[in-house]
C-alpha cells in the first residue's frame, strides 16, 4: 500500500509526462481494441459468405429426371452439404421467361425441352465447397459445374488484410508506448539517484527501490487499457443502429458479452505486462549505474 502511494504521489509530481505516458498508452489499446472488434466482425462476415456461394451443377439436356434427382438425393446424405435445390427443365423455363419477359421473340423460340435442369448445392464451409465441386463434376450426366470462388477468396484476402494493418499498427504503438514509459521512468530514477544512494547504504533490496517505479508503469498499463476500452465501446454503442442496419444480417447485434470481456482482460493483462516490463528495465538500468 505504502508502494502504491509513492506511485500516486510521483504521478502528480510529473503531471504533465504522466498525462503524455497515459495518453500513449490509451492510444495504443484503443486501436488494439478497434482492430480486434474489427477483426471479429470481418470473422463473422467470412463465415457468412463461405457458405452463401453456391455450386451449381447443369445437367446435359438428355439426363432424365431420375439421374437428376437420384444425384440430389445422394448429395444431401453427404455430410458437408447443408442444402440442396433441385432446378427441373420447367422451373429453369420460369426462370427464363422471367429474365426476359420484356422480349417475346425470345420467348418463342424456347421451351422446356432445350433448357437443362441444374441443383444448386451449398456447404458449411470453403473446404466443403470444393469436394462439392469435385463431386458434382465427376457425376454422371453433369455437363458444367459453376463455383464463383472469386468472391470467398476476395474476403479472405480483406481478412487477412485487417488483421494485418491492426497486427502492424498495434504493435508499432505498443513499441512507441513502451520506449515512453521506459525513457519516463528512468528519467524519474535519475532525479531520485541521490536518495537511492541512500537507501541502498541502509540495506535496501533492488525490489524496495524499485517498487514505487514498477507500480507506476502499471497504473499506466492498467488506466490506458480501461480509457482505451471505454472510448472503443463508447464508440461501438454510438454506431450500432448504424451497423445494424448495415451487418444485421450477417453479424448479429448486440454482440456477445462474452467477447467484450476476454478483450478487456486480454488487453489488461497485456498493459499490465507492458508498463511492468518498461518501468523495471528502466529502474534496473538506472540502478545499476549507481
Amino acid at each position: 500500500m505504502k508502494k502504491l502511494q509513492d506511485a500516486l504521489v510521483a504521478i502528480r509530481r510529473s503531471p504533465y509526462q504522466s498525462v503524455l505516458a497515459l495518453s500513449m498508452v490509451t492510444v495504443t489499446f484503443f486501436v488494439a481494441y478497434i482492430f480486434s472488434l474489427l477483426a471479429f466482425g470481418t470473422d463473422s462476415i467470412l463465415k457468412f459468405f463461405e457458405t452463401r456461394p453456391q455450386v451449381i451443377a447443369f445437367f446435359e439436356i438428355q439426363t432424365t429426371a431420375d439421374d437428376v434427382e437420384k444425384l440430389a438425393s445422394s448429395m444431401k446424405e453427404k455430410s458437408y452439404v447443408t442444402d440442396v435445390k433441385l432446378v427441373t427443365k420447367q422451373q429453369a423455363l420460369e426462370f427464363y421467361k422471367q429474365d426476359h419477359k420484356d422480349n417475346p421473340l425470345l420467348l418463342e423460340l424456347v421451351t422446356a425441352d432445350i433448357l437443362p435442369a441444374s441443383i444448386e448445392v451449398s456447404g458449411k464451409d470453403v473446404a466443403a465447397l470444393n469436394l462439392i465441386q469435385a463431386d458434382l463434376k465427376s457425376a454422371k450426366g453433369v455437363e458444367d459445374v459453376v463455383y464463383q470462388e472469386d468472391i470467398v477468396a476476395d474476403i479472405q484476402q480483406w481478412t487477412a488484410a485487417v488483421r494485418g494493418v491492426g497486427l502492424v499498427a498495434t504493435s508499432i504503438l505498443g513499441v512507441v508506448s513502451f520506449l515512453m514509459i521506459m525513457t519516463l521512468m528512468s528519467m524519474k530514477v535519475a532525479a531520485k539517484r541521490n536518495a537511492i544512494a541512500v537507501m541502498k547504504i541502509i540495506g535496501a533490496t533492488n525490489w524496495y527501490i524499485a517498487g514505487p517505479f514498477v507500480l507506476e508503469g502499471m497504473l499506466y498499463g492498467f488506466v490506458g487499457s480501461l480509457l482505451g476500452w471505454g472510448a472503443m465501446y463508447a464508440i461501438l454503442l454510438y454506431a450500432t443502429p448504424w451497423l445494424q442496419n448495415f451487418l444485421g444480417l450477417i453479424v448479429q447485434f448486440p454482440l456477445p458479452l462474452q467477447f467484450f470481456v476476454y478483450q478487456l482482460g486480454a488487453g489488461t493483462v497485456a498493459a499490465l505486462l507492458l508498463g511492468t516490463t518498461a518501468s523495471l528495465m528502466a529502474a534496473r538500468r538506472m540502478m545499476q549505474r549507481r
